[in-house]
Formats: C-alpha cells, structure tokens, sequence
C-alpha cells in the first residue's frame, strides 16, 4: 500500500478547489471499492486538492484496514487538515519546486512504511516505533519554508517526463500560433507541418560542458530556469534545448548561432543554473 496509489478518480473543475472535500471517497469505501482505492499505478498529483484527495484516499484505505483510531489513520487526518488548512503555502511552494508535491507525500508515505515495518517486526505493541509518525517538526518545515526531502529516481523521472511534455507543448502552441494556427501557415496547408516536425540538431563541438552532463536532468536543471536564459544582442532568445541538449525542432524561431558575447551570457546562465540546481539538491 502507498499514497502513490490513491489518485482520485473523478475529474474536477477549478472552481471545486476551494469547495468541501467530500469529493474523495473518505467515508464511503466498502470492500467492493477496495480495489479501485488502491490502483497500483504510480500517480503525481498537479495541484493541491489533487494532493488532497489522494492523501484522503490513502485515509480510506488504512481505516477500513486498521480501524478510525489506528495510529495511521490518525496520522493521515492530521496531514489531511494541515494540507487544506495551508493549500496556499502549499501551492506557492509547488510553484516554486515542482517536485514539492511529491517530497511531502513521500515523506508520509516513507514515514508509514517504517511504521508498519516495526509493527510487523515487533512482539508487542509497547515496541513499535510509533515515533516515526509525529511529524509536527516537518509540518512546521514546510510553513517555515525549510522543508527538504530527497525523492526516489521512479517519482522524480515521472515529474520531469511531466515537465517535458509540458514544455514541449508550449513551445508548439507558440509555434502554432505564430503560424496561424494548428495548420502550419493557417491557410489549410499542412505542408509546414511536416517541416516543423523535422529535427535540427547541433554539430558544433566547441563547447561540450554546455551539453548535459551524465546523471543531469534538462527539466530538473534547465526548465525551472528558461525565463531567466539570455538573448542574443540583437534581442533573440538562445536556444537552451539546442545548445543543452544538441537538438531542437527545425521550426523553432530561437537564436542557433552565438557572437563571442552572446556565448558568454549562455556559458554564465548554463553555469548559473547548475549551482542553483546543486543548492536545491543539497
């Protein structure tokens, strides 16, 4: 059992974010439900009521298991009100670390498998490491803005697979747009289509350090950072996925050759973004 497992499974507008929070399943599981609760597919949640909903899932599965006053289950109530008590700090981190979502979740989650390790391990109840459960101290991490939690390789590959695609899909509704729309020049030609399918990759060896280096992650690394990539000197923005990862979409309108200046501002944002991303792991 995980908290990775219980994503809600109906969809909800923007306007039920605020709104009551019987939309998850808290009360109402029986053990016909019990399988569609635990889906055993790795979910991440996008938002905070996503998060939400999953951690008063996960609550629905551990009180039909262990009872409403099992030390897990009044666990997860606690960590359920303090995430909708404090959704705004909780988003305003989120937007800042896209992976602080997930950090927390695994911190509870990580929190109960130890717990449920000792209770399988022990003799008797008086041994259980029960301990591990009182979190106050990383709830007040998370109000303070001190919270840090490293994450397992499958959850982090997930969110930036997710950021990439999100990425990519920008950068494509920009192109259309520019274009006119989704038919390439808008006029019904999908000639342009294929071109801005095409790929354009980059042959130049001259800076190496630029690329990405072995176990460095683009969207973990780079994305959080492409408002902040310079321009050319004559006002184009610099290609970060042509220089950092050696290609890009021949369509793309942004600058693929550097001046001597140009290179500079690059190697310092390329350096720039490896020492912030270095903090943040730290």
């Amino acid at each position: 059992m995980s908290i990775f497992f219980c994503p809600e499974t109906k969809s909800a507008s923007t306007a039920d974010i605020e709104r009551d929070r019987l939309l998850a399943l808290t009360d109402k599981v029986n053990l016909s439900e019990f399988e569609k609760l635990a889906k055993q597919k790795l979910y991440i949640p996008s938002t905070i009521m996503d998060m939400v909903w999953m951690t008063q899932n996960f609550h629905a599965v551990i009180k039909f298991c262990f009872g409403p006053k099992a030390h897990s289950t009044v666990f997860l109530r606690n960590w359920v009100d303090h995430m909708y008590e404090n959704r705004n700090m909780y988003m305003t981190q989120h937007a800042s670390d896209p992976y602080f979502f997930a950090k927390v979740l695994y911190a509870i989650d990580h929190a109960l498998q130890k717990h449920w390790h000792s209770c399988s391990m022990s003799d008797d109840g008086l041994s259980v490491n029960d301990s591990v459960l009182r979190m106050h101290e990383v709830q007040e991490s998370i109000l303070s803005l001190s919270f840090s939690r490293q994450i397992p390789k499958s959850i982090s590959d997930k969110i930036d697979n997710y950021l990439e695609k999100q990425a990519d899909k920008e950068d494509k509704g920009k192109q259309d747009k520019k274009n006119g729309g989704g038919n390439g020049n808008g006029n019904g030609n999908n000639s342009d289509n294929k071109k801005n399918q095409e790929v354009r990759y980059n042959s130049d060896k001259s800076n190496p350090h630029w690329r990405l280096q072995e176990g460095e992650n683009f969207s973990k690394v780079f994305y959080d950072k492409q408002k902040e990539c310079p321009k050319t000197v004559d006002g184009k923005l610099i290609c970060m996925k042509f220089f950092v990862r050696g290609l890009c979409d021949k369509a793309c309108s942004r600058a693929h050759s550097l001046s001597k200046e140009d290179s500079k501002k690059f190697e310092k944002f390329v350096a720039d973004c490896r020492k912030a991303a270095a903090k943040k792991d730290f």
